[in-house]
């Protein structure tokens, strides 16, 4: 990633301001203090009031060479590291053609000496989804320089970019590694709310658990703008790429390794089908998380007098809620319900969110209606799921649905299969499934799931297994 010069350069700052005062320390130590604190006597002789002089001068050389030492082992502040990697960093503007101003901005960071430049997918969407409404400019700081770049190549499923500069004259920052341990002070770079870079110190805490996607969880502040930034270790060099902010000092960095291996796939010298890419990459994320779903515990819990699944995998967390029964209202059904979900969408465009895995479990029970007013108000909750993600009929498509009465566990169940396709990603639908029983006058169970951008093939493997369980 970084040449031979570059490289050379940061060695040589390493051993200038870190390991030769370290080392000199260690010999002030090791030949000056131990003989001459080994023996007090010769202090009193006069030769021994000369040793104590020079002892007082080792002493405070060694000291004020230890103390150097100890600032330059520590980590750096935030001034330190703007210097050493700013000229690396740029704000990215998505430029309407016609209007010639920005529509969306961000940040990004040069990785290779032939001018690629990473950042978030996000923030360059509207330019992959299209190509001829949109330019894509990089400007440094004081904005007196101004790049057009092409994107080469993306990650949507982890929202990376890759943006191809030519005749980039720009340092390269060096992706660590290694990780950082828990607790470490990491420096988030970018240019939030269009004010000009700007450097976030926070606290790295590893990968957040119970994701969908890998996310270092970083407490520092990310702003808008920031998006596609990188955040440093205390060497300068890049351990993740900013993404998102949940507030309160809650964020979140894609991992480095990430970036390696987007980069890792990105030949210089060939076009790419970018939305082919995109169809592919979202058909293999499904593939991954819905065989670890049928691979994981499919344990039952109790709700009402039915049951629900448990949480099958790691990243599918789930919630519950009830009706307080002193506070019910007369001739109100009471309700017990259990939600699992992922933690995050897949980000497309604007206008369309995917990738997300919703399963939904609904019990409802009533001593005060009659049959065919339970089963009223039984039918009005079923009507109203909905999938969980949203995207214009332009981008989906319409739902087609199939209706059927199952026999399952010994009861009567009313089925519904719906799919819509995506227009520009052939193959891949958004599929919402409900399961209900009708076999009780004044008691009823409802199950559902969706699956955002998958496969026919791995919804159906998917139904057939959430059917087969059984939950009565």
């Amino acid at each position: 990633m970084e040449n031979t010069t570059a490289k050379l350069l940061r060695r040589l700052e390493y051993l200038v301001y870190r390991r030769i005062p370290m080392l000199s320390f260690e010999l002030c130590a090791r030949e000056k203090w131990k003989p001459l604190l080994s023996s007090t006597s010769k202090l009193m002789t006069r030769s021994g009031v000369y040793s104590w002089h020079l002892f007082k001068l080792s002493l405070w050389l060694c000291l004020g060479i230890y103390t150097h030492a100890s600032m330059a082992l520590a980590a750096p502040d935030a001034r330190s590291t703007f210097e050493l990697t700013h000229d690396a960093i740029y704000q990215i503007r998505v430029m309407d053609i016609v209007a010639n101003n920005k529509t969306s901005t961000g940040s990004g960071f040069v990785i290779d000496s032939n001018g690629l430049v990473a950042t978030n997918y996000h923030v360059v969407s509207s330019a992959v989804n299209t190509a001829n409404k949109y330019r894509i400019e990089l400007l440094q700081n004081d904005e007196s320089v101004v790049y057009i770049a092409d994107i080469v190549n993306v990650d949507i499923v982890n929202d990376l970019a890759l943006l191809r500069v030519k005749d980039l004259r720009a340092p390269v920052l060096t992706l660590a590694e290694s990780a950082m341990a828990q607790g470490d002070t990491a420096y988030a770079i970018g240019f939030p709310y269009d004010l000009g870079v700007t450097v976030v110190p926070g606290t790295y805490n590893g990968l957040a658990p119970h994701s969908a996607s890998e996310r270092v969880h970083f407490t520092g502040s990310l702003n808008p703008g920031m998006s596609g930034g990188p955040a440093l270790n205390t060497l300068g060099e890049v351990i993740g790429i900013n993404v998102a902010s949940a507030g309160n000092q809650v964020s979140f960095l894609i991992p480095v390794a990430r970036l390696q291996a987007l980069y890792a796939t990105t030949p210089l010298d060939q076009e790419r089908d970018l939305k082919d890419t995109m169809r592919q990459q979202l058909i293999d994320n499904s593939e991954r998380m819905i065989d670890q779903m049928l691979n994981g515990n499919w344990q039952l819990v109790p709700l009402g007098r039915a049951k629900a699944l448990d949480e099958i995998t790691g990243f599918l967390r789930c919630w519950g809620d009830s009706q307080n029964q002193q506070e019910q209202l007369d001739a109100t059904p009471f309700w017990a319900q259990r939600s699992c979900q992922t933690d995050h969408n897949i980000f497309v465009s604007s206008n369309l969110m995917t990738g997300k895995i919703e399963l939904q479990f609904y019990w409802l029970e009533t001593a005060d209606l009659n049959s065919a007013q339970f089963y009223a108000h039984y039918e009005q909750i079923f009507s109203r799921y909905r999938p969980g993600n949203d995207g214009r009929e332009e981008d989906l498509g319409r739902w087609s649905c199939e209706n059927a009465f199952v026999n399952a566990s010994d009861e009567v169940t009313k089925t519904v299969f719906c799919a819509r396709g995506y227009d520009a990603m052939s193959g891949l639908y958004d599929v919402l499934f409900l399961q209900g029983s009708v076999s009780h006058a004044h008691e009823a169970y409802i199950a559902h799931f969706t699956l955002a951008g998958t496969t026919r093939e791995l919804a159906e493997k998917f139904t057939r297994r959430f059917v087969q369980t059984g939950a009565w």
